[in-house]
């Protein structure tokens, strides 16, 4: 059995297993593909002036979503993740690494004021911790449900109400 989960959801369940997205709605996933938008402009323009060249935006490889490929004035090609966050953090760049593949020289997080190139260690050690959680996932998922780990990139925006590490959400009174 394999359990396909997209590298934006699995960067944060390597990071916390029992992470669970709360959902978007149609006013708030609006507003995050503007901004995130607006920063892809701004990751474009600061590589072109640089000498880059623009390969492709939001191009489609294995399922998912790679924001922007470039070239290199070196010739490498770079794939980057961008991400609107004022702070990157290590969600972030573990979505990137689990977006490599060997057509790719570099592998950046972006935002819109710098980019991050991941290390090949970097890279094989967020893979390999993703092997390891695909593994927790799908052969011990009541243990998974059941791991807090308690992050700055994942607790401000998860809904799991079984973690002791979120604050107790008082019911609404109607």
């Amino acid at each position: 059995m394999t359990l396909s989960l997209p590298p934006s959801l699995l960067s944060k369940k390597i990071i916390c297993p029992a992470y669970v997205a709360a959902p978007f709605d149609s006013k708030d996933r609006f507003r995050f593909q503007a901004l995130h938008a607006f920063v892809i402009l701004k990751v474009v323009r600061r590589h072109l002036k640089l000498g880059y060249k623009l390969l492709a935006l939001e191009q489609r490889q294995n399922g998912a979503r790679i924001d922007i490929s470039f070239e290199t004035p070196q010739g490498k090609r770079r794939m980057n993740e961008v991400k609107s966050a004022r702070n990157l953090n290590e969600a972030h760049f573990n979505q990137a690494a689990l977006y490599w593949s060997p057509r790719w020289d570099e592998v950046a997080v972006s935002n819109g004021e710098k980019d991050v190139i991941l290390t090949e260690d970097q890279i094989r050690t967020i893979q390999h911790q993703a092997e390891i959680t695909r593994e927790l996932l799908i052969n011990c998922p009541d243990l998974a449900a059941s791991t807090f780990t308690p992050n700055k990139a994942t607790c401000n925006i998860c809904v799991n109400d079984r973690c002791p590490h979120l604050p107790k959400k008082i019911p609404e009174i109607r």
